[in-house]
Formats: structure tokens, C-alpha cells, sequence
């Protein structure tokens, strides 16, 4: 699993971008149905995650997949 920080999320439209620790720096697009064990609500701007990545076909992107809230303890600060 990989790391990263919420950068926006959007209850209302049930969408929103995570930006991973390691990487290209491009910003991945999470979608509500790959939330694992939390709510849109608890992603807010700045929020730690763990998730995986998938690549999607249709847009020629990776996305944000099984996104977890990531525990604290594990070296943030």
C-alpha cells in the first residue's frame, strides 16, 4: 500500500484527489466506492491515507483505490 494526503474531496459529488508521498507528484482521483473503513466525510484537505492504485482505461489515468484512513503512529507528524 502507498501513502499520501487528501488534497480535496467532495461529499456532495462523491469524489475527490489524493496527492502520494512518492511519485510523479500528479494527483490521484478517488471515487466514494473505492472508500475502505471510513466516509467522504472523513476526507478532508490534509487527512492521511494508505491506498492502492489501478490504472482506468477509459481516461489513460490512475486512480486512488481500496483508500484507507491511515492509522496515526506511523510516522507523521
Amino acid at each position: 500500500m502507498r501513502t499520501g494526503t487528501v488534497v480535496s474531496y467532495s461529499v456532495e459529488k462523491g469524489w475527490g484527489f489524493i496527492r502520494p508521498d512518492y511519485g510523479d507528484g500528479k494527483d490521484l482521483f478517488v471515487h466514494i466506492s473505492d472508500l475502505r473503513g471510513c466516509a467522504g466525510a472523513d476526507l478532508v484537505s490534509g487527512t492521511r491515507v494508505t491506498f492502492g492504485i489501478r490504472f482506468n482505461k477509459q481516461r489513460s489515468k490512475y486512480r486512488a483505490v481500496e483508500v484507507r484512513l491511515r492509522a496515526p503512529g506511523h510516522g507523521d507528524q
